[in-house]
C-alpha cells in the first residue's frame, strides 16, 4: 500500500530542514544521520532508506533550499531577470541559516565526498539559472555564443563576496552595475 504524499512530503521537509540546521550548528565534521534523525524526529532507518548517506541528505536539502529561495525569474528582459536573480541570491545568503551553512561548507575539509557534493549542487544551480541566458539568446538580447555559466557566475560571485566577505549591503544600484558589467563582457564575447 502506497503512503499518502502529504506525510511523505512532511517527513522530507522535516529531515531536510533538520539537516541544514544541524550542519549550521555542528559543521561537517560532526554531522551524522543519527544527529539529523534526532533533530527531525524521524527514525534513522528512514533516512538511510531514502537518502543512503549524510551527504545525500545535505545535497537534497541544499538543492531544495536553493530552488525555493532563489527562483529563476522570467520577466522577458535579461537585465531585469539577472538583477532579480542577484537580489534573490543576496537575500538567501544573508539569512542566518544560509550564512551558517555556507560558512560550514567553506570551512569543511576538501574531501572528495564534500567536493563531489559541492560540484553537484553548483552544477544544478548553474543549470537552473542558465535558463535566463538561454531565453535571452532566443530573444536576441545576447549573442548565441554566450556561455550561461560564465554570465551567471559573473553575477553570483560578486554578490557572494559582498555578502559573505565584505558584509556590505547589496544595494540595487550596485547590483545593476554588476549585471551591466557582466552583460557587457558577454556581449563583447570576453
Amino acid at each position: 500500500m502506497k503512503r499518502p504524499g502529504g506525510r511523505t512530503a512532511r517527513v522530507r521537509d522535516s529531515v531536510l530542514e533538520a539537516a541544514l540546521e544541524e550542519l549550521a550548528a555542528v559543521g561537517w565534521g560532526s554531522l551524522s544521520i543519527e544527529r539529523i534523525a534526532e533533530r527531525s524526529g524521524v527514525h534513522k532507518t528512514t533516512l538511510y532508506r531514502r537518502w543512503g548517506s549524510v551527504d545525500q541528505v545535505v545535497l537534497d536539502a541544499l538543492i531544495q533550499r536553493g530552488a525555493e529561495e532563489i527562483p529563476i525569474p522570467d520577466t522577458g528582459d535579461v537585465v531585469t531577470d539577472l538583477i532579480a536573480l542577484g537580489r534573490s541570491i543576496a537575500t538567501s545568503i544573508s539569512e542566518p541559516i544560509s550564512r551558517s551553512v555556507a560558512a560550514a561548507a567553506i570551512g569543511a575539509s576538501d574531501t572528495s565526498s564534500i567536493r563531489q557534493l559541492a560540484d553537484t549542487f553548483w552544477s544544478e544551480r548553474f543549470e537552473s539559472a542558465g535558463v535566463i541566458v538561454t531565453r535571452a539568446v532566443e530573444r536576441g538580447q545576447l549573442p548565441p555564443e554566450t556561455e550561461p555559466n560564465h554570465l551567471v557566475e559573473g553575477i553570483a560571485a560578486p554578490v557572494w563576496f559582498r555578502v559573505m566577505v565584505s558584509r556590505l549591503p547589496v544595494a540595487d544600484g550596485w547590483l545593476a552595475g554588476i549585471v551591466h558589467t557582466a552583460l557587457a563582457s558577454a556581449r563583447a564575447n570576453i
